[in-house]
């Protein structure tokens, strides 16, 4: 190649880094020609070295490249969104638990103001405690002056009471006059007749007065003789004192609906068992000493299972043996023996009955178990009441069990009674059925 090729060649591009930085010192001259950077009006243009080792001011600081813009930008990010999503989680949680509560008292409230619950169940409550004073009563009428009139005198209860109910007034009526046979006699009937009048609901607000403050005097004579269910019901008549179990299927209630739109002052309207007070209060009123009926009988058979569990003879499976094949409480040996000839079956109903005890209240929370839970305690009270002989504290715990089951079930219950009644009468032609 000749040196004119040579000269004519046109530069070749920079190799490196600072061939490059020659390049871009490459200035036009005044004729267009262009200058290498090394003459010397080319190195009149360069900085002085002064100038290229000077700091720069503090005033004007060296903008931050787009890199580090956006990896800051990534490092709060993650913290703002955080911060974000807990307020809105936190804003959420706040309003679904008041969303929560305000529902939860708006359910309370109907529950309580709305209407009368367990209506027909307090009335087969009443209806059952009567039957269980009376039945007391009777059961022990030939025996009375021995068990608990003048002949009681040999416990020593009489002069020296053990229970503050026979010091106390009005309670000590009954122990006061218990040596005196013909007096003592004629309050135990004002007491039988009493239980009658409660039982059918004739005048009940009036007559659970008498009723309970003679029922108190009478078992506090002689506790030898007591058992639970004397302490059952008088704990259920004084919760019942602020309910209506005269709502249903009673006397007063028959009154209300003949006396139903007359008018006149408030004792007049009293007696006739018309509404005095506002609806509202009555409900609640009623409503509340429901809830107590229910936490009483959860307390008695959730602490009497912890009881239990705690004895070998429950947590073995044979404690349903034990008792009913005694003397004192083996009213039916041969009955007793036919039960208990299956040992599993003894152990599956010991453990059953145990199981059902302890978890009576979460049982009661559904309604398949709490149907499962009363048919379980029904069988258990039976067996208490013909297999040891205590019908009384079974059908006062019984009683109390009533108000468990809802009202349209006791409707359709009495109106199938009521359609067989019917049937059974040739001569009614109110009903036909097939």
């Amino acid at each position: 190649m000749t040196t004119t090729d040579r000269g004519a060649r046109a530069p070749e591009a920079p190799s490196d880094v600072s061939d490059v930085s020659d390049v871009s010192d490459v200035s036009n001259g005044s004729d267009g020609t262009i200058e290498s950077a090394g003459s010397d009006s080319a190195a009149d243009t360069r900085p002085s070295p002064v100038s290229e080792t000077a700091p720069a001011p503090a005033s004007a600081p060296s903008p931050a490249t787009p890199a580090q813009v956006h990896a800051g930008a990534r490092r709060r990010l993650p913290l703002r969104q955080a911060w974000r999503t807990f307020r809105s989680l936190l804003h959420d949680g706040i309003r679904g638990f008041g969303a929560l509560v305000s529902r939860l008292f708006g359910l309370g409230e109907d529950w309580l103001l709305d209407r009368k619950r367990a209506s027909y169940g307090l009335a087969i409550t009443r209806m059952l405690l009567g039957l269980t004073i009376l039945g007391t009563l009777v059961s022990n009428f030939t025996t009375r002056l021995y068990t608990f009139g003048g002949g009681a005198a040999w416990t020593g209860q009489l002069d020296y009471p053990t229970s503050e109910f026979a010091r106390l007034w009005p309670f000590n009526i009954f122990p006061s006059i218990a040596a005196n046979d013909f007096a003592f006699t004629e309050l135990y009937l004002l007491l039988g007749v009493c239980a009658v009048l409660f039982t059918i609901g004739y005048r009940t607000r009036i007559v659970m007065i008498p009723l309970f403050i003679l029922w108190v005097g009478f078992v506090e004579i002689n506790e030898y003789v007591s058992d639970q269910s004397d302490n059952l019901t008088r704990m259920a008549l004084i919760a019942i004192f602020f309910a209506s179990p005269a709502e249903r299927w009673s006397l007063d209630a028959r009154r209300r609906r003949r006396n139903a739109g007359r008018s006149g002052i408030w004792p007049l309207r009293l007696w006739r068992f018309q509404r005095v007070l506002p609806e509202w209060s009555t409900n609640l009123s009623h409503n509340l000493a429901i809830i107590v009926l229910a936490c009483q009988v959860s307390f008695i058979y959730v602490s009497g299972g912890l009881y239990k569990a705690g004895g070998e003879p429950w947590s073995g499976g044979w404690a349903i043996y034990d008792p009913i094949h005694v003397a004192q409480f083996g009213t039916w040996p041969e009955l007793s023996s036919l039960v208990t000839t299956w040992a599993p079956g003894v152990a599956f109903a010991t453990i059953l009955t145990l199981l059902v005890q302890v978890s009576f209240p979460l049982l009661l929370l559904r309604r398949g178990t709490r149907i499962f839970a009363l048919v379980v305690m029904l069988s258990f009270h039976i067996g208490i009441a013909v297999l040891m002989g205590l019908p009384w504290f079974s059908l006062a715990m019984i009683a109390i069990d009533s108000i468990f089951i809802r009202d349209v079930t006791w409707r359709h219950m009495s109106q199938g009674l009521r359609r067989a009644w019917l049937r059974s009468d040739p001569q009614s032609g109110r009903i036909q059925e097939k």
